[in-house]
Formats: C-alpha cells, sequence, structure tokens
C-alpha cells in the first residue's frame, strides 16, 4: 500500500424485491405455497441457514421497507 492512493470501500449489497421474494446479502423472506418463510445465515459456530415462518403483514413491511431484517430477528426473538 502506497500513501497518497485513494482506498476504496466495497458497496454494500443493496436489498432486492421480486413480486414473492425479498432478499438481502444474507438473508430472504419468501412467499411459498400461501406461507412465509424468513431465512437467514445463523452466526452460530457450525451454524447454516436457518428457517422461519412470519406473518403477512411482516412480509409486506419488509418489502415496503418499513421492517429490516433486524427487526425479524428481534420480534421474533430468534438468534
Amino acid at each position: 500500500m502506497k500513501f497518497g492512493k485513494k482506498v476504496t470501500v466495497p458497496k454494500t449489497s443493496e436489498i432486492k424485491r421480486e413480486k414473492n421474494r425479498v432478499t438481502g446479502p444474507t438473508w430472504s423472506v419468501e412467499r411459498v405455497d400461501g406461507k412465509v418463510f424468513y431465512e437467514y445465515m445463523s452466526g452460530e459456530l457450525a451454524g447454516g441457514i436457518k428457517r422461519y415462518e412470519i406473518s403477512e403483514e411482516d412480509f409486506a413491511a419488509v418489502y415496503a421497507g418499513e421492517m429490516t431484517d433486524y427487526d425479524l430477528l428481534l420480534k421474533y426473538n430468534l438468534s
């Protein structure tokens, strides 16, 4: 690294919205067969992808940008 050079900071991933799915960098909320599921990558040791059913109202709030994935973790007491 040379001093005086501009350091570029990577852009954060954007949230993508489709008709029945909202995705972030490490999570997604999706409608499947009339139910809504929240999936995320767990931070546990030897964790993995966790999947929980959530309400349609919460899907709509995430889709509209009124609720974040962190809000879902807190509301449903997930880890």
